[in-house]
């Protein structure tokens, strides 16, 4: 053989052995964490609580995916089986991860599955649950030694498992959430609704090695995981959706990404087949996640590019202090431990909180995705809406991120009324209900985000 035919031939062996890694638009790392706490703890939610957990059903985990594109821009998502997140926890973590390695602070979202069977993480629990000295401390020791320090761990994990890989994604659609805001001549109250407003939608990631193993499936979907009302921990319909999908792929990770479900309930629930429902609605979102798996795929290429900020959201007139003097005196339980706080903040502060601040994020993955994440217990439309507006991409939209603050409701839930629209606020740290334009104020900011990322 010729010398230059010689050279030839090495020359293309050496850049087809070359390929996968020279044409990975993306870098993916993986990583996941048993976050169960290490002895039993209060459980999150319901207000009738009142008792620590009895042992667990499956164990709670924290998971982590960490992208970043040929231009050098670096996003991790963060998924928690958790009923709850706020700046407290989710501070620390960013800090320590910019600090280690490098990482914009905004650029770290973490989302809650807002399971009822998890500790007690939210920020409003010493004002709201009456719990006893033992038991607070028991949350604040699970948060500070444990939660936390594993939070940090895992993203920097992601960020060191950072790996060629290629980005796909599909969707389908499951239909065990509906909407839990029933109309009657009184008002709104909480029950299924079947005619209400709702969404099937099952957004689906993979993340595919370039030897073509799955390394993670990332999904979503909108509704509440109160499937389950007992004292053990378990990740609701989202802990067994996870569990099946990791267990029909071995080896890859799967992360639910709760969706904007804060009006939506799954159906049926609760009572002595509680546990069999919660495993029947799991199936019921794996089989999805299945059939997104098997159908049609859209490969995501980049760039990437990331925008943050955080919108002030106007609330109500506050009570005067005498009103809140005589709820503090008489009126019912709740209402009476919220005037007490209210009381608290004034005689700190000298006024109450006007606004309540929502911090939303923004990422544009090329052409073919747009993925929002919003704050707060997002009702479903502000899920639809930006569908909606943003044709062109696929559209995945995740309500429950890094702050929890309160129920979040569209100018049509606020002026509707009922527990998402008015009176849950009674359980939250925020003063008080939003004020009409609430809805004016989250759209603008996500569209002021979404115009960033797309230029």
């Amino acid at each position: 053989m010729h010398w230059f035919q010689r050279f030839f031939l090495i020359a293309i062996l050496f850049c087809v052995s070359r390929t996968p890694l020279l044409a990975a638009e993306w870098q993916v790392g993986v990583a996941k964490v048993v976050v169960t706490p290490e002895s039993p703890t209060w459980l999150s939610g319901y207000g009738s609580r009142n008792k620590p957990a009895e042992g667990k059903v499956h164990d709670l985990y924290a998971k982590a995916l960490a992208f970043e594109s040929k231009q050098g821009t670096r996003l991790v998502l963060v998924t928690c089986d958790l009923g709850s997140m706020h700046y407290g926890i989710a501070r620390p973590v960013a800090a320590a991860v910019e600090k280690s390695h490098g990482l914009p602070q905004s650029n770290l979202i973490i989302n809650v599955s807002h399971t009822h069977c998890a500790p007690e993480v939210a920020v409003e629990r010493p004002v709201f649950h009456n719990l006893s000295d033992e038991a607070e401390a028991a949350l604040a020791n699970y948060i500070d030694q444990q939660l936390i320090p594993k939070l940090i761990t895992l993203v920097r994990e992601s960020l060191d498992d950072l790996k060629p890989a290629r980005l796909l994604v599909s969707q389908s659609s499951a239909s065990f959430g509906k909407s839990r805001r029933f109309p009657t001549e009184s008002g709104i109250v909480n029950r299924r609704y079947d005619e209400g407003i709702t969404e099937d939608d099952v957004p689906v990631m993979q993340v595919v090695s370039p030897d073509g193993k799955l390394r993670a499936v990332m999904f979503g979907y909108a509704c509440h995981n109160t499937t389950l009302a007992f004292y053990q921990y378990c990740g609701d319909y989202a802990g067994f959706a996870q569990y099946n999908v990791e267990a029909s792929h071995p080896g890859a990770v799967a992360l639910f990404m709760m969706g904007c479900g804060g009006d939506q309930n799954p159906y049926p629930r609760h009572g002595p087949k509680g546990l069999e429902y919660c495993r029947q609605h799991g199936r019921e979102l794996s089989d999805a996640v299945e059939r997104a798996i098997q159908g049609e795929q859209t490969e995501v290429h980049g760039p990437l590019r990331t925008a943050h900020t955080v919108v002030n959201l106007p609330l109500e007139p506050p009570p005067t202090r005498e009103q809140l003097q005589r709820d503090a005196e008489t009126a019912t339980s709740y209402r009476q431990r919220k005037a007490k706080y209210l009381l608290g903040e004034l005689e700190k502060h000298g006024k109450l909180m006007s606004e309540q601040p929502c911090p939303l994020y923004a990422a544009r993955f090329g052409k073919e995705l747009l993925f929002i994440a919003v704050s707060g217990e997002t009702v479903v439309d502000y899920s639809r809406k930006p569908k909606a507006e943003f044709v062109g991409p696929m559209v995945w939209v995740a309500g429950y991120c890094t702050d929890v603050f309160a129920y979040l409701p569209s100018q049509r839930v606020l002026l509707e009324g009922g527990y998402e629209g008015r009176t849950g606020i009674v359980h939250q740290l925020t003063p008080t209900p939003f004020a009409p334009s609430v809805e004016d104020h989250v759209m603008g900011g996500i569209r002021r985000l979404v115009k960033q990322v797309s230029q």
